[in-house]
């Protein structure tokens, strides 16, 4: 590992509710789900950026407090928007 870097993006339904669609400058990408009670706001992946089709895919994951995904920068995806509660 040459290099990291962390943020953390803290969702609710009166401020930030979803992130549109985008790939992440990073080889690969730990998505940690650290909020509190909430409803929504899951991840939606729709391909590799630059591949053929990539906008036709799309899977759903649904998070869970506590729980983590590991996924290539290069995959995009978007948060979905919270309806409920507060994520971290």
């Amino acid at each position: 590992l040459d290099d990291h870097h962390s943020f953390v993006v803290s969702y609710k339904p009166s401020e930030d509710k979803g992130l549109d669609m985008h790939t992440d400058d990073s080889d690969c990408t730990l998505n940690v789900c650290l909020g509190k009670e909430f409803e929504a706001a899951g991840l939606t992946f729709c391909g590799n950026a630059g591949a053929p089709e990539h906008r036709l895919q799309s899977i759903q994951y649904s998070h869970a407090r506590g729980r983590a995904l590991l996924h290539l920068g290069r995959r995009r995806h978007g948060a979905d928007d919270i309806t409920e509660g507060h994520r971290l």
